[in-house]
């Protein structure tokens, strides 16, 4: 009933692609923003390791 719905609608398909483009944006932002915290912490540690 609700793909009918969905499908009646005019840019139902456009939005469902939006949807879940933006699901995907969301996660890699998250994906990347874990990778430069642990790239920081790791810079940070051996900077103190390399006192010169």
């Amino acid at each position: 009933m609700r793909d009918a719905e969905q499908g009646a609608r005019p840019g139902a398909v456009e939005a469902t692609a939006m949807e879940k483009e933006y699901r995907q944006l969301r996660a890699r932002v998250k994906e990347l923003e874990l990778e430069w915290e642990i790239l920081r912490r790791a810079a940070k540690y051996f900077a103190a390791e390399t006192s010169w």
